[in-house]
């Protein structure tokens, strides 16, 4: 049904309130509840933590099927901290897509090795196989797979590759929490994968968890994350007593860090965890509907990622062609579409790749070409931070459509108005 305005905002019409549902919410009554008995928990033992943390890696790991779930402070930290059990250090390359929030290239610094940013494909936004083979050499240890946005990576082309030339995989699964490639979860489809709990599909506003099925991989991850102490250390705590017969309680194995998940955090996921199938479905199909009504209307190209798997769409990238709308730039559009109160942002990994970042540009060796020509003509809709209309009715699916049809058809004005405001601020200047 078309909307009965016939006047954008921006050319005089109503502004309209942001599309969102306010009944919404990642966070409910179970995590209240949940977050108040861990800490009555805690209080009670004089600030001394419970054993949620410990807890919540075995339901993680049973959730995912993977043999062991190492809980982090936060997700650029659990990259680090499995990059580093794997070996990758001082003198090593590690392959990286250049369309990524910057902490998945600040972690591989981190480690003392260096990033070497790689093209990404069209069809998926993440690391192009073909432009891995090409930046390999004798120094290249690991590649980075960022599922950007919840989409999979081609990741059987990928891994074959590290097969082929001893390279170890580990996946920013970041944002990919429920998507799956081949009906199986993304973050478990290498050497380990690494999830955030910054707002995502799931949160406790911080924090991260590190997949893997090698338990000696496991054991170093739970050492570096506190301190180079034993991974038993938790189930040692349970204890009154202290067995005499396992390791000293503080002998510390190597020189770790202090990248603990808290238990309150914890408290937060665990009931999360339980509702993480019913909030995927919810989300996948209702961007699956809005995908195919998007890609209804000349100019827009929705990206859903690898065929064989499914996205969470924590971000719905869609690739804009401006001539389509009149030469209406992708700016110009966002800008009238968020007067008419549409979810829609500039690509919101970042306005620039990240070599172009001030602290990864001395790492930039070779263009990613690719790469530079999509992510100008991104946009985003849907995105949890912005709006949680992907979790509600199709009927505000339905608005959003209407709304970019009114921009659509009166794209040649809108481009018109932005062009004479330009000009009148060059005049004034």
């Amino acid at each position: 049904m078309l909307s009965t305005t016939t006047t954008p905002a921006v050319l005089g019409g109503e502004p309209r309130p942001l599309i969102n549902d306010p009944s919404q919410s990642l966070l409910g009554q179970d995590e209240r509840d949940n977050l108040m008995r861990v800490f009555d928990q805690c209080a009670a033992r004089g600030g001394r933590e419970a054993d949620e943390v410990e807890e919540f890696e075995i339901l993680f790991a049973q959730k995912f099927g993977v043999e062991h779930a190492i809980a982090t402070a936060s997700a650029t930290c659990g990259l680090q901290i499995a990059m580093q059990a794997h070996g990758v250090g001082q003198g090593d390359e590690v392959l990286i897509s250049p369309y990524t929030f910057a902490a998945s290239a600040h972690a591989v610094i981190h480690t003392g090795a260096v990033p070497v940013f790689t093209d990404i494909e069209r069809e998926t936004l993440c690391i192009s196989p073909d432009a891995i083979v090409k930046r390999i050499t004798p120094r290249t240890k690991a590649v980075m797979v960022v599922q950007i946005g919840g989409k999979p990576a081609h990741m059987n082309e990928i891994t074959r590759i590290a097969k082929d030339h001893g390279l170890v995989v580990i996946e920013d699964a970041a944002q990919a929490h429920g998507s799956t490639f081949e009906e199986r979860y993304v973050g478990t489809l290498s050497d380990a994968g690494v999830f955030s709990f910054s707002p995502k599909l799931m949160t406790s506003f911080r924090g991260g968890i590190i997949a893997t099925n090698d338990g000696e991989i496991a054991e170093r991850c739970r050492r570096m994350r506190f301190h180079g102490l034993p991974g038993n250390r938790n189930r040692v705590r349970r204890q009154q007593q202290l067995d005499p017969r396992i390791q000293q309680h503080f002998c510390h194995f190597e020189a770790g860090f202090s990248l603990m998940m808290t238990s309150l955090q914890a408290a937060l996921l665990v009931p999360q965890l339980a509702n993480l199938d019913h909030r995927f479905k919810l989300r996948h199909e209702n961007a699956m509907y809005l995908a195919a009504g998007l890609e209804e209307i000349p100019g827009f190209r929705p990206i859903r990622g690898a065929p064989e798997g499914k996205s969470n769409f924590y971000m719905l990238e869609v690739l804009y062609d401006s001539d389509e709308f009149g030469g209406l730039s992708r700016n110009d559009l966002v800008t009238a579409l968020s007067w008419e109160g549409v979810p829609i942002s500039p690509v919101a990994a970042t306005e620039m790749l990240a070599y172009q970042n001030p602290s990864l540009e001395r790492y930039f060796d070779q263009r990613c070409p690719v790469a530079e020509e999509v992510t100008p003509k991104l946009t985003v809709f849907g995105h949890p931070l912005q709006s949680l209309v992907l979790h509600s009715d199709r009927s505000k699916l339905d608005m959003i459509l209407d709304r970019i049809d009114l921009v659509r058809r009166h794209a040649e004005e809108i481009a018109s108005y932005f062009a004479s405001q330009e000009q009148a601020q060059h005049a004034q200047a």
